[in-house]
């Protein structure tokens, strides 16, 4: 009597029933997941423990993180790299896992398949699964097709995979050659692409005259049309004024072991260089300072036509300060031993009495690609302005409302320079600038993850240049995340710090270094004390029916 053949040991016939297809689809979703299907538990485990670890972990540091924590975790040097690798090993993982799976159950028909061929007449010929398929038209589709068909599957599945693989490697790739141009060696240029007006060693008109060896009086420099109003006494913090002015501070090339237990200065720069311009002109520039103890940030913004500024050794600068950086760029002879943006650290250092640790700047077009990247930035129009004379980056005058405005790139730097509206001038636009800054902070936290993340890494890369470490930069972006605009402190040198005044230069700003200096201190105070704007808050004169209910609030910066 015949007796049925068994399959082999090691298919049964149960897995011999198991769809290829299907089992490479499931690996492909989840690696393992195939080889589960097809009953191989030991390859199951092998493919699906690595993966699984590893989303664990990433669960773990997403979960125990804040996102700006984890964005900033990404500009630490090597990190990207390391992305980049680890995504290539997943993929190769992933498809191992799919190519596996998909010979599992081929071998598995295969045997199936030999089991019968050598069984006796009359004996159980096998699955449905291995009888010739029917075409649509009734006709059988031989092997040889079905075998194509299959490959062609296989092959759409393993791009299936790889896409997701190719997309994020693309924007890592990005994202680090992004990073790679912002962050820069210590005191780099910042003029690096743009024109400075002049080569190094060529001169402009004014350039010999342009560096006083010994500060000049306000008198002999310019004639004031107003007299600046002696500033408060110095307060007692470490920061102190500085006096007359020093040696030039040297340069710190590695951050201290603890960066963050004392006050970060940097010095943000705006820098215009398009038409109508004979050099590139630095005509932002606001010292902002962190302070990781108390958890808060001063700004002070200093005026661009501030002149006789003292430069660190002795020496001051006659001409607008705007132009101290491209002046330095052309004349390096005339700061031997200091980088151009070395020499306007130290100026402006010297005029508000705190050491610039960094800097970092932006050029203007290159603000408009930021703002539009992180999809604009929502600010509170005090009052309405207009300012016919702006015609610049696609504007022919420029008018906007009072109240809540969502603006683009465009808009947000128009708000930030006009300075010919009624009421408004240098100072007033300082203050807005301060105020974009806020809300671009404030916009990059509350939006996150719906971020379009390739295109503000593009921009940025065109963008921002700065010498702060880069293994410094995710602590920094975390601090930043736990700050919002009730801890910003801000300060616009303006009257009485500075005094009107008209010179060869045009019409210029005289700065009173002493008054300036006192409000710094109280700014800039010593780490973990609360910081003092300046001009104060007026306080309002209390009435009988005062009610804190019906308080008037204060005026928003920005706008949801």
């Amino acid at each position: 009597m015949t007796q049925p053949i068994d399959p082999p040991p090691t298919v049964t016939a149960d897995r011999a029933r198991r769809s290829p297809l299907l089992a490479a689809i499931l690996s492909a979703v989840v690696p393992g997941a195939g080889q589960a299907y097809e009953r191989r538990w030991a390859a199951a485990a092998l493919f699906l423990l690595p993966v699984g670890a590893l989303a664990l972990i990433a669960g773990a540091a997403v979960g125990a993180s804040s996102l700006p924590a984890l964005a900033g975790a990404l500009l630490a040097p090597g990190a990207l790299t390391s992305i980049l690798v680890l995504d290539l090993a997943l993929l190769a993982w992933r498809i191992l896992a799919v190519v596996d799976a998909w010979r599992g159950a081929h071998r598995g028909r295969d045997v199936s398949a030999s089991s019968s061929a050598d069984a006796p007449i009359g004996a159980t010929a096998g699955s449905a699964a291995d009888q010739p398929t029917a075409a649509l038209d009734g006709s059988p589709i031989g092997h040889r097709t079905r075998s194509a068909l299959g490959v062609v599957a296989l092959v759409a599945i393993l791009v299936f995979v790889s896409v997701p693989h190719a997309l994020a490697g693309w924007y890592a790739a990005a994202a680090s050659n992004a990073v790679g141009a912002i962050f820069t060696d210590v005191d780099s240029d910042p003029l690096a692409g743009l024109d400075p007006g002049g080569t190094p060693g060529a001169s402009l008109p004014g350039d010999a005259l342009a560096i006083a060896t010994a500060p000049p009086s306000p008198t002999a420099a310019a004639t004031p049309v107003a007299t600046p109003t002696p500033g408060p006494t110095p307060l007692p913090t470490p920061l102190g004024s500085y006096g007359p002015p020093g040696p030039p501070p040297t340069p710190t090339p590695e951050p201290t072991p603890e960066p963050l237990l004392s006050r970060i200065n940097v010095l943000l720069l705006g820098i215009d260089s398009g038409p109508g311009r004979n050099q590139a002109l630095t005509d932002t520039m606001i010292v902002v300072s962190l302070d990781p103890v108390g958890e808060t940030v001063s700004m002070m913004s200093i005026p661009r036509d501030t002149v006789n500024a003292p430069l660190g050794d002795g020496a001051a600068y006659q001409p607008k300060l705007n132009s101290l950086l491209a002046f330095a760029t052309r004349n390096p002879g005339a700061f031997p031993g200091r980088k151009p943006i070395r020499v306007l650290k130290d100026a402006i250092g010297d005029i508000v009495g705190l050491p610039i640790d960094y800097y970092a700047s932006v050029d203007l077009p290159g603000f408009i690609r930021v703002v539009d990247a992180i999809g604009g930035i929502g600010v509170y129009v005090k009052e309405p302005l207009a300012d016919y004379r702006y015609k610049e980056y696609g504007f022919r005058g420029f008018f906007i409302d009072a109240g809540c405005h969502h603006m683009n790139g465009q808009t947000a730097l128009a708000y930030a320079r006009i300075r010919y509206s009624a009421g408004q001038n240098d100072f007033t636009r300082a203050g807005r600038q301060q105020q974009v800054l806020i809300a671009a902070r404030d916009q990059v936290a509350r939006k996150g993850l719906l971020l379009d993340v390739p295109a503000l890494f593009d921009a940025l890369g065109k963008t921002i240049r700065t010498d702060i470490p880069q293994e410094l930069a995710p602590r920094l972006a975390e601090f930043a995340a736990d700050i919002d605009a009730r801890d910003v402190t801000q300060a616009v040198v303006q009257p009485p710090l500075v005094a009107y005044g008209h010179n060869g230069y045009g019409s210029v700003l005289l700065p009173d270094l002493v008054a300036i200096r006192a409000v710094a201190d109280g700014l800039f105070s010593a780490t973990g004390t609360k910081p003092t704007g300046w001009p104060p808050p007026a306080i309002p004169t209390p009435t009988p029916d005062t009610n804190a209910a019906k308080a008037p609030r204060p005026t928003p910066l920005v706008c949801k």
